[in-house]
């Protein structure tokens, strides 16, 4: 008789379902970014315990600047922690529905939904409302990314004279981000700006702009 292959465990049979690798995939994904983190914690002490060893042996490791930082500057590095993990987190929601719109695309019978939903690919090609939806979904992540590097080097700038006002402004451009990705996620791309917030990721974004400027003329006026 014909071997049998012995019954798989509920486990494993509930990690065939699309969503349910994805979920495994998140929860390897964070245990390594975990890992990365406290590894990089750990090089960022010894480069201090080292600063601290050495500083007066090597110059190059001894404060020289005459910017002095207010106190309230950390709030601006806190802030620009806070919009990288925040951008990281609208590119894992994309990352994740992948396996949905292929799951709906094999529904609706399309036989390219693998090669079109997966990676490499960025957009989906097609017309169908399911190939739109998902690039909403892209979408909200990929236009925070076009303006995140200016917006973020102005906040860092600006910050050294305006630190009350770059934090803020960063705090009301994650907002307005994140409401601006959910309004265009709903597959409809006129609701990005469904929210009130959803504007002002320009509003801050011009913000930052004239907060890094008049840091740039402070600078040559006090020089």
């Amino acid at each position: 008789p014909a071997s049998r292959r012995p019954p798989r465990s509920p486990h494993s049979q509930l990690l065939t379902h699309p969503r349910d690798r994805a979920k495994a995939a998140m929860s390897d994904i964070l245990v390594k970014i975990g890992s990365i983190c406290g590894a990089c914690g750990a090089l960022a002490a010894a480069e201090v315990a080292l600063t601290k060893k050495y500083s007066s042996q090597l110059p190059l490791l001894q404060s020289t600047t005459s910017i002095a930082l207010p106190k309230a500057y950390g709030f601006v590095v806190l802030n620009a922690v806070g919009s990288a993990f925040m951008l990281f987190v609208l590119g894992m929601k994309v990352g994740m529905s992948r396996s949905k719109f292929i799951e709906r695309a094999k529904q609706e019978g399309d036989a390219d939904a693998e090669a079109r939903y997966s990676y490499p690919k960025i957009y989906a090609e097609g017309f169908s409302q399911t190939a739109t939806d998902f690039n909403c979904v892209q979408r909200g992540h990929q236009q925070a990314m076009e303006t995140y590097p200016q917006i973020l080097a102005c906040a860092l700038i600006g910050g050294l004279h305006h630190p009350i006002l770059a934090s803020l402004g960063q705090t009301v451009w994650m907002i307005a981000r994140c409401k601006w990705a959910d309004g265009y996620a709903s597959g409809d791309a006129k609701k990005r700006y469904s929210s009130k917030w959803s504007f002002h990721i320009w509003t801050s974004m011009f913000l930052q702009f004239v907060l890094a400027a008049s840091t740039g003329v402070r600078l040559i006026l006090d020089a």
